[in-house]
């Protein structure tokens, strides 16, 4: 680690895999310029240098959901992940960190920060801990949930409307809302449970041996009953509503260190600083060093399009969140369902009809090929398949639950590339509606940063977001790893 005075471990738990970045910092006064990667994307703060010299990602295994499910009837709205894939595969993660150090890195580590997938819930009882199992792998033992993710739907329209009035938006797949359902559905089965948190509270739980659960504002608001002006909880109306209001997590503001590790859990030393976990699409946000002029559209799993308030009151659209930032800062954001997962979705249905031809192609070799599909030129909508990519209904529109549509079908339009392009415009005209170009020039925006992992490895995307938004300037981040490495910089001082 030539050149790092110290380092930091940023963590990003995703909806498909864990990503991590190790990043060194450097004063700026004693800084010169070393990295063991020559590409580093390096940053500036007031007082430091930070930059990236290692990074790693590890899918998850094929999410299974365990024996005692939260449900047993209605599957097809259940999205929900097995704890124990996530932690092999941040295991993994940190096992390649510390190897690329030859473990030097267990001497220079000074923090680590996490973020991850939001709006979701998992459960456990006290008692519950990673243990190193005898092959060298890492294990939870205790009683834990699956994860029960923000894709969920099993939170009806009609329940949905029978629950009181939120502070902030609620939706299916939002912690409370899914704590909700679970009291009213399987009480008991909710009420073994002594702490609930989203993925990333209960990794940063897990790392420090916390006696209780803490949150970031970030994280609460994405839970729903968060009350963004005063920071708290609506405890009052949560009660009422005959929520476990034990189970709420303790807040606290973004950047405060929680607890520091112990008992050399998942491979790292003991006793480094453990910060509370933040948002992911904050994190994301935040890695770009964007402006007041600037949006980021970022595309993983979901996509969601952020940019700062102007002078201008941003709800003037009912698709526009203001979510907690930095500091006494707000984020707008818009944010869509329906992103990388659409694709992934397309994808999978091609595997599917060629099997049915009794053709065997991995989902890889698919991705790979419509990656590389030569653009096309002609950008004529009326001679263009016409592509609606709600997969999952969006949550901010009264639209009925029709699922996705086709339409404008001929016979000249229908190749592989000019389908799957034409996906791809579906998705950024999606976010168009919901935010158009029109507003963000109203809000003196002129450019948006593009970033996620599908613009890395779907490259027409970028062009999808430059034919939509033909009036505003379009930039793509470089880096697959925003998130993890946007952790970090949410806990330096600004």
């Amino acid at each position: 680690m030539v050149g790092i005075k110290t380092a930091s471990l940023g963590i990003d738990i995703g909806t498909t895999s864990t990503k991590l970045v190790v990043a060194g910092i450097n004063n700026l006064n004693q800084c010169d310029g070393s990295s063991n990667n020559a590409d580093a994307q390096r940053v500036g703060t007031a007082q430091n240098s930070i930059f990236i010299d290692f990074n790693a990602e590890q899918k998850y295994q094929q999410p299974k959901n365990s024996e005692d499910s939260f449900t047993s009837e209605n599957l097809d709205t259940r999205s929900e992940q097995c704890p124990q894939s996530i932690i092999s595969a941040l295991a993994s993660c940190i096992e390649k960190a510390m190897a690329n150090y030859s473990n030097q890195l267990k001497d220079s580590l000074q923090k680590i920060s996490i973020c991850g997938q939001m709006h979701g819930v998992i459960l456990w009882c006290k008692g519950t801990k990673i243990l190193r199992t005898v092959d060298g792998g890492y294990e939870l033992h205790g009683t834990v949930s699956n994860l029960i993710t923000w894709q969920d739907q099993r939170c009806s329209a009609n329940f949905l409307s029978s629950l009181p009035a939120s502070a902030g938006p609620i939706s299916a797949g939002y912690g409370c809302a899914s704590i909700l359902w679970l009291q009213k559905n399987r009480p008991e089965y909710l009420s073994q449970f002594d702490f609930a948190g989203t993925i990333s509270d209960f990794v940063v739980s897990m790392m420090s041996d916390l006696p209780e659960v803490m949150m970031s504002h970030q994280n609460a608001a994405s839970w729903g009953y968060f009350d963004i002006s005063s920071c708290s909880w609506q405890t009052d109306v949560l009660e009422e509503a005959g929520f476990p209001t034990s189970l709420l997590p303790k807040l606290v503001s973004v950047g405060t260190e929680v607890g520091r590790t112990v008992g050399s859990v998942l491979g790292l030393p003991d006793d480094i600083p453990v910060y509370v976990a933040a948002g992911d699409s904050q994190c994301s946000v935040l890695s770009t060093q964007f402006d007041s002029h600037q949006a980021v559209l970022n595309i993983g799993t979901s996509c969601q399009l952020s940019f700062l308030p102007s002078s201008k009151s941003f709800m003037e659209s009912t698709h526009i969140q203001s979510w907690p930032y930095k500091a006494t800062k707000p984020l707008c954001v818009v944010a869509s369902m329906n992103g990388g997962n659409a694709l992934a979705s397309f994808t999978r249905m091609l595997k599917s009809w060629l099997q049915e031809l009794d053709v065997e192609v991995s989902e890889d070799t698919i991705w790979s090929k419509l990656s590389s599909m030569t653009v096309l030129e002609s950008a004529d909508t009326n001679n263009s398949v016409i592509i609606n990519p709600h997969l999952l209904k969006e949550r901010a529109t009264s639209t009925p639950e029709t699922g996705a549509s086709v339409t404008n079908i001929l016979s000249h339009n229908i190749s592989l590339p000019s389908v799957y392009q034409q996906l791809c415009v579906g998705l950024i005209r999606n976010i168009h509606e919901m935010c158009p170009a029109a507003y963000l020039l109203d809000n003196s925006i002129s450019e948006i940063i593009c970033t996620g992992s599908v613009f890395i490895r779907q490259p027409f995307m970028l062009s999808a977001v430059e034919q939509v938004y033909k009036n505003l300037k379009v930039s793509v981040s470089k880096t697959e790893i925003n998130a993890a490495f946007g952790s970090i910089l949410m806990t330096e001082e600004e």
